[in-house]
């Protein structure tokens, strides 16, 4: 019994070319949370002033003054967001050339419901009373459609929530319908600490160049050392041993090195680099 495998999520469907319609997504809905957040509180201000008409408390009203302010500024952040999403969406469905117009891919009765929604809350705010509190009775109407407006807002940043992700859905099946491969998942995946350490650890850092430095140590070395001690001549696959007496003339040993060759101190002849942590390699200038 077969069972067909299951479609890739969005951000990694049609080669990934969605992740920015993805992560624009995430940018609008965040812009959205904090407008709601924000306009609650200003429509809590606005009834709470109201019900205090004629003499309302001045912090509560400095306080719904500047949360006005901020409702606004964050009204027009969330359409500049929208519209930057829906433009991306559209840019990203014509790269594809599905044979679907954006427009039809992305069509939506909700986003329609959006955009007549805020027409008529921007309209219906331009055309209240200024909020002159020496004027109560124009400052009451201001604040009594002020209650509506921006209940209205509050259910159209819901409904533009609605819209995007109804056409995110459209826009997901449309990439299926592309053809165009998916990321693989491995391509996604952060590697994990083994992993970089295994890395790491495989990296081979060449030898430095056997200059006078690096023979100064390995005269130290000699002088320090009772025993002889070998020098390992390693070209390719081909290998030389020398054996280093205490006191040994190493200008005639460096003269004798061929260019390009790794020469290594060790302990022993036939002793395995790998296994002796204080071995000293170099090598050879040509």
């Amino acid at each position: 019994m077969s069972t067909a495998a299951a479609p890739a999520p969005f951000r990694r469907a049609a080669g990934g070319v969605a992740a920015r319609v993805e992560y624009a997504a995430w940018v609008l809905a965040a812009v959205g949370a904090v407008y709601v957040l924000v306009t609650a509180l200003d429509l809590a201000a606005v009834v709470r002033v109201r019900a205090a008409l004629p003499t309302p408390d001045l912090d509560a009203l400095k306080s719904g003054q500047g949360l006005g302010v901020a409702e606004v500024v964050l009204f027009i952040a969330l359409l500049l967001t929208a519209v930057a999403w829906r433009l991306l969406a559209a840019r990203t469905v014509d790269e594809l050339r599905l044979g679907e117009a954006a427009g039809d891919v992305l069509r939506s009765g909700f986003l329609l419901v959006f955009q007549i929604g805020v027409a008529a809350t921007v309209i219906a705010g331009g055309v209240l009373p200024s909020a002159d509190l020496m004027a109560t009775g124009d400052f009451d109407v201001r604040l009594r459609w002020m209650i509506p407006i921006l209940a209205a807002r509050l259910l159209l940043a819901v409904v533009l929530g609605v819209a995007v992700w109804r056409v995110r859905g459209r826009i997901y099946a449309a990439l299926l319908r592309s053809g165009v491969a998916a990321v693989p998942r491995g391509g996604e995946q952060r590697m994990t600490l083994l992993e970089l350490s295994k890395r790491a650890s495989a990296i081979t850092v060449p030898p430095p160049m056997a200059g006078d430095d690096w023979w100064s140590s390995v005269s130290e070395r000699l002088s320090s050392s009772s025993s002889s001690r070998a020098l390992l001549e390693a070209v390719g696959d081909e290998r030389h041993w020398h054996v280093l007496e205490p006191g040994a003339d190493l200008a005639a040993v460096r003269a004798a090195l061929r260019p390009g060759a790794t020469v290594t101190l060790l302990d022993a002849v036939d002793a395995d680099p790998s296994d002796d942590p204080d071995a000293l390699s170099a090598v050879v200038p040509g």
